[in-house]
């Protein structure tokens, strides 16, 4: 049987907040009509989320970013090592920022070319894409560093990484500049007034710890799907095969009727989609109103079709954010709601799929990590 997961957090909203889910969206109200829907509990905070979205309890997992952005490039270093996400920065008279603009795939490649003549008999860069990459130091010790959005417009003299092996992350950083600031593309911003990638900025530091095995565990593989690096990277330390992110595609941007076709291709399938969380933290509301729709049409409805066609359990997981999200005017429900429909269970739900349902004293309530054990069942 097909077994499909759509996890969708932030699509309700707070009791005083506007509704998303209150307009025509005959895929959901179809859904939710034949389905068995759940109240979904807050999510606990926790040091690798992403651990729920596969079904695993929040505490079964305490990875760091660097061990998930190597995972997620696919690399295994040797055990006694620590993993960094680099990030690609500007800077400029001491300060650094984050680029808000894209780059050409031969420009990251030509940086990165560059970058790799910064690697040691201890230190290794690893490419990723645009501005995400890592960095493997093969040592292990007691190590502070900033992530580079707390670093962005600060003076870097004040968040340079501090503790065994500061000495050689600081010649590290030190020695990006040098090399990246003198290459004939970022000579050539300069010239033109625009951001350069000039920097190179190691964070997220941890160590590789052990991870269940789901696909042993299940005795079948699953694929996921998501934009997430650290989702991605979790996924493959956990014996499942996350899709090319590229193929996804980015918040407005997100493939949606592209990644129905794919699922219904599959035997198990989970399906990671923030862009409502995204959109609320940048107080988006007009787009939020339209991405629900195209979620209702492109993604939904093509799922509900197949689940018609093919016997098969089809589940909709809404929670609230995995992570700790900025207070907006537009913030999103800590608490969510699930509904499930599976080929041959008969079910007649009264229940709206919104807001009003979270208060319904007779919706059972589960957390997000048994939610999604029980879909892949």
């Amino acid at each position: 049987m097909r077994r499909t997961i759509l996890i969708v957090p932030g699509l309700l909203s707070m009791p005083d907040g506007e509704s998303y889910l209150r307009q025509n969206l005959p895929s959901l109200a179809r859904l939710t009509e034949l389905g068995s829907i759940r109240k979904v509990s807050a999510t606990p905070e926790s040091e690798t989320p992403e651990a729920m979205l596969l079904g695993l309890g929040p505490a079964t997992v305490t990875l760091k970013q660097g061990p998930l952005t190597v995972s997620a490039l696919g690399f295994d270093p040797p055990e006694r090592s620590t993993h960094f996400h680099l990030s690609l920065m500007s800077f400029d008279d001491g300060v650094a920022t984050v680029p808000q603009v894209l780059l050409q795939a031969a420009d990251v490649d030509q940086l990165m070319a560059a970058a790799k003549r910064l690697d040691t008999k201890l230190l290794t860069v690893l490419k990723g894409g645009q501005l995400n990459h890592a960095l493997v130091w093969e040592s292990v010790g007691d190590l502070g560093t900033t992530a580079a959005s707390s670093v962005d417009g600060k003076l870097i003299a004040g968040v340079l990484p501090e503790g065994d092996g500061e000495v050689t992350l600081r010649r590290f950083i030190d020695d990006s500049i040098n090399l990246l600031s003198s290459l004939e593309l970022n000579e050539r911003r300069f010239d033109e007034g625009l951001p350069t990638f000039n920097l190179l900025w190691p964070w997220g530091h941890g160590i590789r710890t052990p991870v269940p095995n789901l696909a042993l565990r299940r005795g079948e593989p699953a694929v996921v799907e998501s934009a997430s690096t650290r989702l991605a990277g979790l996924t493959r330390l956990a014996g499942y095969r996350h899709a090319d992110r590229d193929a996804f595609g980015l918040g407005l941007k997100t493939k949606l009727r592209a990644i129905a076709a794919r699922a219904a291709s599959r035997e198990l399938s989970i399906i990671f989609i923030d862009v409502p969380v995204e959109l609320r933290s940048q107080e988006k509301q007009e787009e939020l109103n339209w991405f629900v729709r195209e979620l209702d049409r492109e993604l939904l409805q093509p799922l509900l079709e197949d689940h018609f066609k093919t016997p098969s359990r089809l589940s909709l997981i809404a929670p609230g954010p995995i992570a700790p999200v900025a207070f907006t005017s537009l913030a999103p429900s800590p608490k969510g709601l699930a509904v499930s429909v599976e080929t041959g269970v008969q079910n007649s739900n009264s229940f709206p799929f919104d807001e009003r349902s979270l208060e319904e004293r007779l919706i059972p309530t589960n957390d997000l990590w048994t939610l999604v054990e029980a879909g892949l069942s």
